[in-house]
């Protein structure tokens, strides 16, 4: 349900100018009333300006904020220890940007196995087994290109029941070898025979396989995987299955292991049983000039849909598609690297939007028939009036990356990411449906009958009917 809300938050460069020009009362009362944008600006000018005092008596009442200018006010000051013991309480709630700066000091403490263990908390990334190649190089326990062979063998040593520390080490090890592909995919299979079963494991080894450019990998993957001497990770296996446009095969493989009790994989067969199919998929990958989608928009007379992004030879270029066959078209390359948007001409080429769209699409759309427009403050999506700005609904949306209105006004459609789509009737404050699907841009067919997701993690354009 949307909320009618009366007042909006603080925005944050409002607090980061009463710091900036000194008015620390007005901005303490700010805090204090409970907006985190001055909470956070005023624990910063508290820390740089040394009332530490009054920092630590914030702190010590729970002020999450003035914890981290602490702790980030001891590590300026080469007190490392202690400002690792100051972030700890913050890591331990859960905060994704404490526990990935409480790994970092850790483990330039050398204390590189606590470090792996706290980074294994966040959610995954990309730039995590770099990170924990990094540390293990500067701990000389990297030669060259691969892990030393008597530090892997000490942690095969140590495996035993309730060492979750060198276990955890091993999967590293493994996501290590799974990265490098060609020269260890097969070691890192290996190396699964002999660690416990990990979902930790699989999400993040289906996470590293992600993407058009991880083609040829996941097929070597799967194979590798469908030879391994355990079954432990075929769940895996049916997970790439799904990634390479296979699903009929993942599902096979999900049933077989049912069959042998493995409930893990009953939930990820259930999932993609019960989940609500799209009219079409184009999959970048399989066509010539694949791409890491940014952005998505019909053609006026809804025939041609144009994705636009990445490649890895063209900074910035857009591919046009047949919506009807989901052939592509032609390919175009842009001047603009971060656009907020293509504009059809009457031949089908692309006009791209001024690149000033490119910081505000994102973050704010208006509706069509430009009387409403929905923008994305802190975790929440306001819907103001264009004419009066007033706020006329309040949407609770934390962590959205994408929004878009329907045709006719009535709908937006909102994404966090691999939350799915949902879609809020404007006139009743109601959500009226949500779609199962990962996407980062959204696109409504000019009928209004189909939405258009671009899922970048796979890098599959869907096409869902919105006819009931």
């Amino acid at each position: 349900m949307i909320d009618v809300q009366t007042n909006s938050p603080a925005h944050s460069t409002s607090a980061k100018q009463l710091a900036r020009a000194g008015r620390i009362d007005e901005l303490r009362e700010r805090a204090n009333s409970g907006d985190g944008y001055a909470t956070w600006d005023l624990a910063v000018w508290l820390a740089r300006a040394g009332h530490l005092d009054e920092l630590l008596d914030r702190m010590a009442a729970g002020d999450r904020s003035a914890r981290r200018a602490y702790s980030d006010w001891l590590v300026r000051h080469r007190r490392i220890p202690e400002a690792i013991d100051v972030l700890r309480p913050l890591a331990a709630l859960g905060i994704t940007g404490a526990q990935r700066r409480l790994a970092r000091l850790l483990a330039g403490q050398g204390r590189y196995a606590q470090a792996m263990s706290v980074l294994a908390q966040t959610p995954p990334d990309w730039q995590d087994t770099t990170r924990v190649e990094g540390w293990l190089r500067a701990c000389g326990l990297i030669d060259g290109n691969d892990v030393r062979r008597e530090y892997l063998d000490a942690l095969r040593r140590e495996l035993g029941p309730g060492d979750a520390a060198a276990m955890q080490q091993l999967y590293w090890i493994v996501l290590l070898w799974w990265r490098s592909w060609r020269p260890r995919l097969r070691d890192a299979v290996a190396l699964l025979d002999d660690i416990e079963p990990s979902d930790w494991l699989h999400e993040r080894l289906v996470h590293q396989s992600h993407g058009w450019t991880r083609g040829e990998f996941r097929a070597a993957a799967i194979d590798a995987l469908a030879s391994a001497e355990t079954t432990a990770y075929h769940r895996t296996r049916a997970a790439l299955l799904m990634l390479h446009g296979q699903r009929d095969a993942a599902v096979t493989q999900l049933r077989v292991l049912v069959a042998d009790g493995d409930q893990y994989a009953h939930r990820d067969l259930a999932t993609i049983l019960d989940a609500e199919l799209p009219q079409r998929e184009i999959r970048i990958g399989d066509h010539p000039n694949p791409i890491h989608m940014t952005g998505i928009a019909f053609s006026p007379d809804g025939t041609m849909l144009a994705a636009w992004g990445h490649s890895v030879t063209t900074w910035a270029q857009a591919v046009v598609w047949d919506v009807a066959s989901g052939t592509q078209r032609h390919a175009q390359n842009l001047l603009i690297s971060r656009l907020g948007g293509l504009i059809f001409r009457p031949d089908g080429t692309l006009d791209e939007l001024p690149d000033k769209a490119a910081w505000t699409n994102r973050y704010s759309v208006t509706a069509p028939d430009g009387t409403t427009l929905a923008v994305r403050v802190g975790r929440r999506l306001q819907l103001r009036s264009t004419t009066t700005d007033a706020l006329i609904r309040d949407i609770p949306a934390p962590g959205t990356i994408a929004m878009a209105f329907s045709p006719d006004s009535t709908v937006l459609a909102t994404s966090a990411g691999s939350t799915g789509v949902h879609l809020w009737h404007i006139a009743t404050g109601t959500l009226s449906r949500t779609i199962a699907t990962t996407t980062n841009a959204l696109a409504f067919h000019p009928d209004g009958t189909t939405l258009a997701t671009a899922d970048r993690l796979d890098d599959t354009i869907r096409l869902w009917s919105l006819v009931r």
